[in-house]
């Protein structure tokens, strides 16, 4: 803990100097070559434009097999559904041990990424391997499966590191990917940008890229101020306190995370036809129609998209743990009485902020991929909405994170464990 804490106050050099190492990692990762997985052949386009969209919002990398071809998505899915499987007791308030936290969110992560590696496995044709009596073409797909996991497993331990040591977490990897991705689509850009009748595509993709930055900008910048009443020390001479609470308390989370839950179940059953193959047919059926590209899963993404802002926006905020610390503290809102009243005040003004972010996402983020169907190959064009909100959002979380690690900078963390130890 003293570690973690010393990191959270290394001086802003050195936190640059540990991203840009992980970053360096990242990269070489993504560009080591699986030896057994080579020649994609037609199924990897099955999920209708889900698997390179989703790439991009979690740093998979679909298109070629590599040691971090899978990404963040089975980290980012296990964070998401240990809180499903946990939001019983987190309801009643009750303390979850880390040991237990950490065990859930490592088994539902290695499941995860287990269908997700026997999917991707499936997307490519893979190299027999002859080891003693198993099957050349099973043991090829095992050791393929084990590489993928691991790559996995090692770069969510980076992103952890990153997170203790350096600068924007999970996050600074999905926006270096979201930068390679553009430079490696940007003359394919250029070419739609001079084809004839191209207007249609671009001209309402291009005001959503403006609604969002204006979105991401005013309410990156802005925040609702709830004045809070303190017992013995609101006064006419100390002024008044206030509860800020962003207007767009999720950020970017909830388009990040509505790819990554879409592609779970994608995942679990494109894995099941590939493992069983009596089940392959309805595997390919049931991929067919839960893609972007057909109406039931983009209006599933859309669905997803906004319960996330709501999701997000309470998990960012707390309602219950700030309900807690006011009543403690003998603090209070006008006219709203401590305890569960307050926790309800503040989760309905959260509610609304999220839900009103949350349509600003599906407009402007969500709606632009119902084209998907009718354009596959404008991909990476018609999610450049989203893509502008997810770097605009990282771009304030990393801002406030520099500004946090410059205040902290004021106070020496060597003297203050020191008076700690010597009281």
């Amino acid at each position: 803990m003293a570690h973690r804490e010393e990191a959270k106050y290394a001086p802003l050099r050195t936190k640059i100097l540990w991203t840009l190492l992980f970053l360096v990692i990242f990269v070489v990762g993504r560009n080591i070559p699986l030896p057994l997985m080579h020649e994609a052949h037609g199924t990897a386009g099955t999920i209708g434009g889900l698997s390179s969209v989703t790439g991009l919002a979690t740093g998979g990398n679909f298109d070629s097999p590599t040691l971090f071809s899978l990404g963040l998505g089975p980290y980012m899915g296990a964070n998401i559904m240990w809180r499903f499987l946990m939001i019983g007791r987190l309801a009643r308030g009750k303390n979850i041990p880390e040991q237990t936290v950490n065990l859930v969110r490592y088994l539902v992560m290695g499941a995860l990424s287990l269908f997700q590696a026997i999917s991707l496995s499936g997307n490519f044709t893979i190299t027999p391997v002859h080891l003693g009596p198993f099957p050349p073409a099973g043991t090829a797909r095992v050791l393929s499966v084990m590489m993928l996991m691991a790559g996995a497993a090692f770069l969510t331990w980076i992103a952890n590191q990153n997170q203790d040591k350096g600068l924007g977490g999970v996050t600074s990897f999905i926006v270096y990917q979201i930068i390679i991705t553009a430079m490696t689509n940007w003359h394919p850009f250029m070419q739609l940008v001079h084809e004839p009748g191209s207007g249609h595509i671009l001209i309402p993709v291009g005001l959503a890229c403006l609604g969002v930055i204006l979105l991401g900008v005013f309410a990156g910048n802005s925040e609702l101020r709830l004045k809070v009443n303190k017992v013995s020390i609101d006064n006419g001479f100390t002024g008044q306190s206030y509860l800020p609470v962003k207007l767009n308390p999720a950020g970017a989370s909830p388009i990040m995370y509505a790819m990554t839950l879409l592609m779970v179940p994608a995942n679990i059953i494109h894995a099941l036809g590939i493992v069983f193959p009596g089940l392959e047919a309805g595997s390919q059926t049931f991929l067919q129609h839960w893609g972007l590209t057909s109406p039931i899963g983009w209006s599933v993404y859309l669905v997803l998209l906004f319960a996330m802002s709501i999701f997000f926006g309470l998990f960012t905020v707390s309602p219950k743990q700030i309900g807690d610390r006011m009543q403690d503290g003998g603090e209070y809102f006008d006219n709203v009485n401590p305890g569960r009243a307050t926790k309800s005040f503040l989760r309905n003004r959260v509610v609304f902020l999220s839900g009103i972010t949350g349509i600003g996402l599906v407009v402007l983020t969500g709606l632009p991929l119902f084209f998907l169907s009718h354009y596959p190959t404008y991909q990476y064009e018609l999610m450049a909405p989203g893509t502008f909100m997810i770097i605009i959002a990282n771009m304030w979380m990393l801002y406030e994170e520099i500004a946090d690690t410059n205040i902290g900078r004021k106070y020496d963390f060597h003297l203050m464990a020191a008076q700690e130890v010597t009281a």
